[in-house]
């Protein structure tokens, strides 16, 4: 034990010396050139002593550049010239004259300007750090914000609807002959009955001035759309926060609808004539409303429309059953109402590979529902269904399918599952299937239950028998290991 502790205190001696902190940069001034030329730019003085005025080895420094709620700033090689990948951290390597990153400044290809993307809001600021004697980061300075705006309290606008989504995909009459028709969305923004007209609200139902409203489109993982003037005929530059006023009766961005020309996740026929092209979003289309004002923007919560459902493997897997389970829990995500319905909806279809027998088509309603500010019932997306009556010993297919009143309809991955045979080993415990029941089982449940690892014998998991997988079945597996004295 002592020499434990020893060593413990000749290490810690060893990360003091090296964290050498750096004193704080100073004379933080921010220019903004009004475009997204490369010519808007912040500037500082970069220390040469620590925070004890000791000099330090400007070879062993670097900074990184943070703006509003201390959100570090990514350089890519792609613009930069002496940054290599995607980084934060800037070394003096890069610190070359005449480049646009410097050891005085760095120059910039954002702007706060109007009609575009806002670089930051509020704040722009550095901090230096020094490096350790294995070249990671040690001792940091403190962050030091130049600051542009004061941080006012915006209203947050009530969120959005999608209500509607169609792809129309492509037109091919003959390889030499296609075009692409594109996508269609309709909307919604919350609002409210002043007596006169209806006005747009935020949050606590107060009216929104329309000429600070805008909104954005999502898609997939919160990836920003961005309007461009090609394909929209209001927009005169590339924004990603198209303004409410904008919208018109005619045009590709309508009143209540959009027209996204030339996009389409329908592909494959195009892949088939030798034309390709990315699709337009893999999973799901959102919408946002913001608010912007005095230089700062709050926005709602991102409304969004799963297109295609989210499989997964097959859960609970026994003899002659499985759970098919596309369920999704992700926040501000909704399931449209006409999903839901004679025709359409979610269609679970289940084959067996080896005839390609049909062995289900199914119509699943929704599984979680909420009630909306009106005491409506509305549906969450995705759903679970508990697939009965099958052959122990046979691999099946599986897939669900999205069906709109509009009659498109949107196909999942298709998954694959093969039920175990009746009486081949598959003890109750042996969550592993390694042909004994110990702690082990208990750890492949845990980490089951924690990350739904596919690799664990799921009727053996089962350990209480009532057909569900859960922390039941953790406390059940440990009575069978006291009960039997294993270890």
């Amino acid at each position: 034990m002592r020499k434990i502790s020893l060593l413990f205190l000749v290490l810690a001696a060893s990360l003091s010396a090296l964290a050498v902190t750096p004193a704080d940069p100073t004379n933080v001034t921010w220019y903004d050139c009004g475009d997204e030329s490369g010519n808007s730019y912040l500037t500082f003085t970069l220390p040469t002593v620590d925070v004890n005025g000791n000099p330090l080895d400007i070879e062993m420094m670097g900074y990184r550049i943070y703006i509003d709620d201390d959100q570090m700033v990514s350089f890519n090689s792609s613009q930069y010239s002496n940054v290599y990948g995607n980084t934060t951290e800037l070394y003096y390597y890069n610190w070359e004259a005449g480049s646009d990153i410097q050891s005085g400044g760095v120059y910039f290809y954002r702007t706060n300007a109007d009609g575009y993307e806002r670089f930051f809001n509020n704040r722009i600021g550095i901090q230096v750090f020094y490096l350790n004697d294995n070249f990671g980061i040690g001792g940091v300075s403190n962050i030091v914000y130049t600051e542009l705006a004061p941080v006012v309290a915006l209203p947050k606008p009530a969120n959005p609807k999608i209500e509607e989504w169609i792809d129309y995909g492509a037109y091919i009459e003959t390889p030499d002959f296609y075009f692409i028709q594109g996508s269609y969305m309709s909307y919604s923004f919350a609002r409210a009955w002043d007596g006169t007209a209806w006005q747009l609200i935020d949050v606590d139902g107060n009216y929104l001035d329309t000429d600070k409203v805008s909104f954005s489109i999502y898609t997939d993982n919160d990836q920003v759309f961005t309007f461009t003037p090609e394909m929209f005929d209001q927009v005169e530059e590339p924004t990603t926060q198209f303004p409410y006023n904008a919208r018109s009766y005619s045009g590709n961005v309508g009143m209540t609808d959009i027209h996204f020309n030339d996009l389409t996740n329908d592909v494959d026929g195009l892949a088939e004539i030798g034309v390709e092209m990315e699709r337009f979003f893999d999973w799901r289309i959102g919408i946002r409303t913001n608010y912007t004002d005095g230089g700062q923007t709050n926005s709602s919560d991102i409304f969004y429309m799963e297109i295609y459902p989210q499989l997964q493997e097959a859960k609970n897997v026994t003899t002659t059953s499985f759970l098919a389970d596309w369920s999704c829990d992700a926040e501000n995500t909704f399931i449209i109402n006409n999903f839901v319905g004679d025709g359409c909806g979610y269609f679970l279809h289940v084959v067996d590979k080896a005839t390609q027998e049909v062995v289900l088509t199914q119509n699943v309603v929704p599984t979680n529902t909420y009630l909306d500010e009106l005491n409506h019932t509305q549906y969450l997306p995705g759903a679970t269904y508990a697939v009965e009556g099958l052959t122990p010993g046979t691999t099946y297919e599986f897939y669900v399918e999205v069906k709109q009143n509009t009659g498109m309809s949107y196909q999942s991955v298709v998954r694959e599952v093969t039920l175990p045979q009746e009486g081949h080993g598959y003890d109750l415990g042996d969550v592993n299937h390694d042909h004994a029941v110990n702690i082990a089982d208990v750890t492949a449940l845990i980490d089951y239950l924690l990350n739904s690892a596919s690799e664990v014998c799921t009727i053996c998991a089962d350990v209480n028998t009532d057909t569900n997988v859960n922390i039941a079945d953790v406390t059940a597996l440990i009575d069978v290991l006291l009960s039997n004295g294993t270890n």
